[in-house]
């Protein structure tokens, strides 16, 4: 099998969507010998901030000397950024040869429970990657919810949930308390977790992880990120836990959104070193913080004019987002000019994430990412009209960047944001 028809073959799965079972999953696992049951993991839901708190995570653990596997999503460019292993790429050749592998597996699945997904069969290969590169621990990001994700195999040893807020609401309950819930169902029984959640979010995982009989974590209570400090090259802050103060970190990620996530990271990593699953120095926390980095998190494309790419997605990391913004890239004299170029995906309320930005924004560039999943542009630009921002339609996202180029002005600012799918076209290659 080639790299291209390993690819074909997860196209024609995608039209099996999103199913709430665990059923194919764990067949698909048992008919491959279990590769699930042979590393560590540490587990990451939440509704936003999950992809940064695994980069921090995985960033200290890679300091600490060990071999990480870390499964992101949804990717950029390609497939093969789902699977990596100390930051590199699983390759085109073991992709098409581990894919061979599993077809045949999810065909005997097809036949017993029904089609898989193309997440459970990536899920699938990942772990299977894992296995064969004997990671000490495997990061994990859960793709969707978490008490049905596929994911949620896995038998962590630390289970962590960022902040709870509003998404996919078609799919995890329309209240803060039913995707809390959903989120928590990756506490394992007897386990640990730790959250960024907080009011009611947070006391329905403290409940769940009672009821588990699971240790549970919070940031603002036992862990805590303080003194925090945002500027264009980064962040600094000061960090608390039960094992001791760390002051001083420093991040290349800007936001203080960034700093919570920093800190839910570095107090898993020390929770599993007291608990005697990793062991690791203080300069590795230092070190891995400093030098994790994730692209489109307020990644600055291009100086001249400046434009800048957020994935915020939600409206809570769009609340963050243009705060961020506000505080660094806008002149406090109002000279230069904000134009927001947006393009939202499904599952997400795109009105409330423009209602967050647009009080910066002169215009909005309304558009369309490729993926199937994209909201029409219309929608986009409706919801900026409402908030009093003028809008247009400009598609494809690439034209969308190169008009608002032609007309920003020296001092004048772009952002690009709304979905990872549209900042994705948005930036470089490679």
């Amino acid at each position: 099998m080639t790299y291209p028809e390993a690819i074909a073959y997860l196209d024609s799965l995608a039209q099996f969507g999103w199913k709430l079972d665990l059923a194919r999953i764990e067949r698909l696992c048992e008919l491959a010998d279990h590769p699930e049951r042979r590393f560590r993991s540490v587990l990451v839901g939440g509704s936003a901030g999950k992809g940064s708190t695994c980069t921090f995570l995985a960033a200290i653990l890679r300091a600490a000397g060990l071999r990480v596997g870390t499964a992101p999503k949804p990717h950029l460019h390609t497939h093969r950024e789902r699977v990596q292993v100390d930051g590199e790429l699983i390759s085109e050749a073991q992709f098409a040869r581990l894919m061979a592998q599993i077809i045949p597996l999810a065909e005997q699945v097809t036949r017993e429970e029904g089609s898989p997904t193309v997440f459970e069969v990536m899920t699938l290969l990942s772990f299977l990657h894992f296995a064969e590169c004997e990671v000490d621990f495997a990061v994990v990001e859960v793709g969707l919810g978490g008490r049905f994700d596929a994911t949620n195999v896995l038998t962590s040893e630390l289970s962590v949930i960022t902040m709870i807020g509003l998404d996919h609401t078609d799919r995890l309950g329309d209240t803060v308390e039913q995707i809390a819930f959903e989120k928590a169902g990756i506490i394992k029984p007897g386990g640990r977790v730790l959250t960024g959640a907080t009011g009611p979010a947070w006391q329905v995982i403290a409940e769940i992880a009672r009821e588990r009989g699971a240790a549970c974590r919070s940031l603002g209570q036992e862990v805590h990120a303080q003194n925090v400090r945002v500027a264009r090259d980064g962040t600094r802050f000061d960090l608390r836990t039960p094992e001791g103060a760390w002051p001083d970190l420093v991040l290349a990620l800007a936001g203080e959104h960034q700093a919570r996530n920093a800190a839910v990271a570095a107090g898993a990593a020390l929770w599993l070193r007291t608990a005697g699953l990793v062991s690791f120095g203080d300069e590795a926390l230092r070190s891995g913080l400093a030098q994790a980095w994730i692209a489109g998190r307020l990644q600055v494309v291009k100086q001249q004019p400046l434009v800048l790419a957020d994935a915020a997605h939600s409206p809570d990391r769009a609340r963050a987002l243009a705060k961020t913004v506000a505080a660094l890239y806008l002149p406090k004299s109002g000279a230069g000019r904000l134009t927001l170029v947006i393009g939202c995906s499904q599952g997400h309320d795109p009105e409330t994430v423009v209602r967050e930005l647009t009080p910066l924004a002169s215009e909005v560039i309304a558009t369309r990412s490729r993926h199937p999943a994209a909201v029409p542009a219309a929608e986009i630009a409706a919801a900026a009209v409402a908030a009093g921002v003028p809008a247009r339609i400009v598609e494809p996202v690439s034209e969308a960047v190169l008009q608002a180029e032609a007309q920003a002005g020296a001092e004048d600012v772009i952002l690009i944001t709304g979905s990872l799918f549209a900042v994705a076209e948005a930036l470089p290659r490679g």
